[in-house]
């Protein structure tokens, strides 16, 4: 990767401002044809192909039908687990994709909204299901694009 242009750098210890660069977005493409350079992500859409040539078959499906099914594989596919599974029933849940998308596994069924319920009337669980709704509201506008 190369160097960004002096008028975009400023001297400062690491981490210590954050900030966007309105300078543009650097792209770097791969050679065309030539999957083999994309790594992890061209393998994730080799799987997600095959296996939509496999369940579709000769099939014709309508917009959202297909939506539809796209989307569930899109959630299969980021369920996967991360790491190695454990057999020990007490170790924590593996971390996968999801989790840094959506903060939670996709099998998981959607928390209820409890941002509207005035906190004395929340119970100790629900206050903190709607802290966390909170933070993951404001960490969504602010740093997901």
């Amino acid at each position: 990767m190369a160097d960004l242009p002096p008028s975009r750098v400023q001297a400062a210890p690491p981490f210590s401002t954050v900030g966007v660069d309105y300078g543009g977005t650097t792209w770097h493409f791969i050679p065309a044809h030539s999957p083999h350079f994309g790594g992890l992500w061209e393998a994730g859409i080799k799987s997600v192909k095959s296996h939509l040539r496999r369940v579709l078959g000769t099939s014709l499906l309508t917009y959202e039908e297909f939506s539809t099914l796209l989307s569930q594989i899109e959630a299969t596919i980021n369920s996967r687990p991360l790491s190695p599974l454990s057999s020990d029933p007490n170790d924590f849940q593996p971390l996968t994709p999801a989790h840094f998308l959506i903060g939670r596994p996709l099998t998981s069924l959607p928390d209820p909204d409890v941002s509207s319920i005035p906190i004395p009337r929340l119970k100790a669980f629900e206050l903190v299901q709607q802290l966390h709704q909170r933070l993951w509201k404001r960490w969504s506008k602010e740093y997901k694009p």
